[in-house]
């Protein structure tokens, strides 16, 4: 899910280069994703034996090689259109099937540390290849890749089936009242982190080598690789709501990061916390759900981050006439809510 999904980010900017696609248009193909996945956390959402339905996984994996592939059939952006929105789907599919397979286990950190290596791998890719080969063939050996790590997933059991019962001494105001400030929480960090996610390599990019941009993205998939697994360690001492609280304003700080300073190094620091903390933040959250006994916990924290993916970059679409800043500063005021919101989460 990691290549499938994010792969489009580094590629980018040589689609514009090879192809003549116009920004507006790399916009739109991003928003499909965007959308993708939003609908299929709504689905699973709404019809929770797919969170745990093995045919659906495996089909979903299959799904999101095949829209790497249509990728490279052509040119017209109503075809890109379209596969963009299958990955998204497939994309939520094995994201939510895989959450809820590991979620609360001990070593639940070590799956989510496979998003970094995809995005990393992605990252690595078009660095290595890019300058050799076209933007298509780039696709078709993304499309290798993501085949090849599906068939090391290809048979994860589902997570088992969450009971039957409720607590005894019933559904309590303030559990209900975290949830919702919870749910609101995430919702904001999908709606500041795609801010960064999207632009982070354009900026870095911006007057800069070719390489930098895809360099960028790699940094921030090696930096999501020990991330999960670091604060799954820190959930031994501190409850998920304190640490989601830290995580969300060191995300802020990666976000203020390159629209106050400029330069490599800034953009090195904000890639490094910007990846140690976005897949740390979902593995937190989904703890926290887990901890209020959510029914669906994964598909409905999955669906309305999915919306807060979609209205990100068309809220800061009319921001960058004159470059990134004023996005990643609205990204970072985003994400400080964000934070006391899950603060406000933490048990009394």
């Amino acid at each position: 899910m990691g290549v499938g999904r994010f792969v489009y980010t580094p590629l980018l900017p040589l689609m514009q280069e090879q192809t003549g696609v116009s920004h507006s248009d790399t916009a739109l193909i991003a928003t499909a994703n965007y959308l993708g996945y939003f609908l299929g956390a709504i689905a699973l959402a709404l019809l929770p034996s797919g969170a745990r339905s093995r045919v659906l996984f495996r089909s979903s994996i299959l799904a999101l090689i095949a829209s790497e592939l249509v990728m490279i059939t052509g040119t017209d952006v109503r075809l890109w259109l379209a596969a963009r929105v299958v990955a998204g789907i497939a994309s939520a599919a094995v994201f939510v099937y895989c959450a809820t397979a590991v979620v609360g286990h001990p070593s639940a950190g070590v799956t989510f540390t496979g998003v970094g290596v995809g995005i990393a791998t992605s990252g690595i890719l078009v660095v290595a290849l890019g300058p050799i080969v076209s933007w298509n063939m780039l696709w078709a050996a993304a499309a290798a890749i993501t085949a090849g790590y599906a068939a090391i997933a290809w048979s994860l059991p589902p997570g088992a089936p969450p009971p039957l019962h409720q607590n005894s001494s019933g559904i309590r105001a303030s559990p209900s009242a975290r949830w919702w400030t919870l749910g609101t929480s995430y919702f904001l960090e999908g709606l500041g982190y795609i801010i960064l996610g999207t632009f982070l390599v354009a900026a870095v990019s911006t007057g800069g080598a070719d390489w930098t941009g895809p360099a960028a993205w790699v940094v921030v998939g090696f930096a999501a690789i020990p991330s999960p697994l670091l604060w799954a360690k820190a959930l031994r001492r501190w409850s998920a709501e304190s640490l989601l609280a830290v995580a969300l304003a060191l995300q802020a700080f990666s976000a203020l990061l390159p629209a106050l300073v400029a330069g490599p190094a800034a953009a090195l620091l904000a890639a490094v916390l910007f990846g140690g903390t976005f897949m740390g933040i979902t593995l937190l959250a989904m703890d926290s759900a887990l901890g209020l006994g959510i029914p669906r916990a994964a598909a409905a924290l999955t669906a309305v981050y999915g919306l807060g993916q979609i209205l990100g970059p068309l809220a800061v679409a009319p921001m960058l006439g004159d470059g990134f800043r004023a996005a990643f500063v609205c990204a970072a005021i985003v994400l400080v809510v964000a934070a006391l919101l899950a603060s406000a989460t933490r048990r009394r």
